[in-house]
C-alpha cells in the first residue's frame, strides 16, 4: 500500500517559555519551536493540526549547495 504525499496529525501546545513553544507530539516526543512559528491565535493548552509535506524544490536547492561545496573543497 502506497503512502500519501502528506501526513497529518495533532500535537498539543504544552507551554511557551521565554519565546519557545514546547509542543507535545505523538509518541511522547517534544518539539521546541520559536513562538513566532505558531499560527496566530494559538495559545497554551491548544491542540494544533500539523501537516508534513515534502518540498522537492527546497531539497533540490539544498543538494545543489552541498554539491557545490564539495566541489569547491575538492578543488582546493
Amino acid at each position: 500500500m502506497a503512502r500519501s504525499r502528506e501526513s497529518n496529525f495533532s500535537v498539543d501546545l504544552d507551554r511557551i517559555e521565554e519565546g519557545i513553544a514546547v509542543i507535545l507530539a505523538p509518541g511522547g516526543f517534544q518539539w521546541h519551536l520559536p513562538e513566532s512559528h505558531l499560527p496566530e491565535g494559538v495559545t497554551e493548552g491548544m491542540t494544533i493540526n500539523v501537516t508534513l509535506q515534502g518540498d522537492e524544490e527546497a531539497t533540490g536547492a539544498r543538494l545543489d549547495r552541498i554539491r557545490n561545496l564539495r566541489s569547491s573543497l575538492e578543488n582546493r
